[in-house]
């Protein structure tokens, strides 16, 4: 019997392409060689046979058009005459791939564990395990073959971190172990050898985490006008902060493009969102008339550059550096704090976040909304089901907001806690 042609492949790719639904055929010459095609129209050749014991079993060959016809049988006719001989040749192709999988090195694993994790992880959190990788984990184990590595091993890595600061081996630790949870999960280790390792075990106990600071009413009346005394690009951005809640990353790697003034909103892409597993589609800002005020002026500033904050190449690169610009906004908040003569603590800029989270609330506003507003992940089942935008509350809490912060820069919001703290 006369086998399929490749004249004969390309007209049912077309037919399950045309009707949507998957076709299969028979190769006829070789026994058991079967073409495959998805109502997709992609086509693979596979083998299907007995093993010993009467098991129905089936190997894939390839697809087509990589794999023609000709060259699909001539794989087939050799793959038969080992099971002819008695061979299980779909099993004995796994333990195969097995075995080349175990060949793989730490830095080949990272490889394929990063383009991976392109697609879940935020672009500043994938560099940062890139850079972990590169400087504490590659020198030491990159050229280990994967399934070679043992806790001791890890151990030595964390122990480097500390060359790079606190909190940095609890980053390489966290690294190592995503790593090799990929390892465990596509075969290629058998366990996973951070399994046991903690890192107060390895560096003593940590230091504790720095505590958030939220401003308040008094604190941030001194903070809002003396604002006025940095460049205004900063002044302006810190304001947004603010008022809006987002990460200074969200802020440096803004374009202008994600900003629509005449519907006064701010819409910051998916991919570009913190709180991405359980969201679809961007995060919505409303902006009062005073912030797109704020964004005209800094498009003004920004002189024709994509981005809302522009930042100076680096030499010899037109690469774009927005850690820079996150950088010296933090370097004005110091500044800011060294010259206001202690009339507020010392901030960070994530903590312009909590403390816009934090007045929200003494404003009154319900956790949900404050959660909605700074796009928090929501907790249980809300996560999952709760997909409401609820813009409108966003629009009144951000008046709310505004109308509060004005109140304290002129001076109003004192006036009223003098005359409570007088009357009690």
């Amino acid at each position: 019997m006369a086998g399929i042609t490749d004249v004969a492949v390309r007209a049912l790719i077309a037919k399950a392409k045309r009707t949507g639904t998957p076709e299969t055929k028979t190769d006829g010459s070789i026994p058991g060689l079967t073409l495959t095609v998805s109502k997709t129209g992609l086509a693979s050749w596979v083998l299907r046979y007995y093993a010993v014991g009467g098991k129905r079993k089936e190997i894939t060959i390839g697809q087509y058009p990589a794999w023609g016809a000709n060259a699909a049988r001539a794989e087939a006719s050799e793959l038969r005459r080992g099971v002819d001989q008695g061979k299980d040749v779909a099993t004995e192709k796994q333990m195969e791939r097995l075995e080349i999988a175990s060949k793989l090195t730490v830095d080949d694993l990272a490889a394929a564990y990063f383009e991976k994790a392109e697609k879940v992880l935020h672009r500043h959190t994938l560099n940062q395990r890139k850079s972990v990788h590169a400087r504490y984990v590659s020198p030491l184990m990159g050229s280990f073959p994967a399934d070679k590595v043992e806790p001791k091993h890890v151990v030595e890595a964390v122990k480097r971190g500390l060359e790079g600061g606190k909190t940095i081996p609890r980053c390489v630790l966290l690294h190592i172990t995503q790593l090799f949870h990929h390892a465990v999960g596509n075969a290629i280790c058998s366990s996973n050898p951070c399994r046991d390792v903690m890192e107060s075990a390895v560096t003593g106990t940590p230091t504790a985490p720095k505590q958030r600071i939220a401003l308040n009413a008094i604190e941030l009346a001194a903070f809002l006008r003396t604002l006025k005394t940095i460049p205004r690009p900063y002044a302006l951005a810190i304001r947004l902060m603010l008022l809006t809640g987002v990460r200074v990353g969200t802020l440096t790697e803004a374009k202008i493009s994600e900003f629509d003034l005449d519907g006064a909103m701010w819409r910051i892409p998916h991919e570009r969102r913190k709180n991405r597993r359980f969201t679809e589609g961007p995060f919505v800002i409303t902006l009062p008339r005073v912030a797109v005020d704020w964004v005209r002026e800094l498009i003004q500033l920004a002189d024709g550059n994509e981005y809302l904050l522009p930042v100076e190449a680096r030499r010899q690169t037109d690469n774009r550096n927005p850690l820079s610009k996150r950088t010296t906004i933090g370097g004005w908040l110091d500044k800011m704090h060294a010259t206001g003569g202690g009339a507020w603590r010392r901030i960070t800029p994530h903590d312009t976040r909590s403390t816009c989270k934090t007045c929200l609330k003494d404003l009154k506003f319900a956790d949900c909304v404050r959660d909605r507003y700074l796009d928090h992940a929501l907790t249980g089942m809300d996560k999952v089901y709760d997909k409401a935008e609820q813009l409108e509350d966003h629009k009144i809490a951000a008046h709310a907001w505004l109308a509060f912060m004005d109140s304290c820069e002129t001076g109003k919001e004192a006036e009223k806690l003098i005359k409570l703290a007088s009357a009690a």
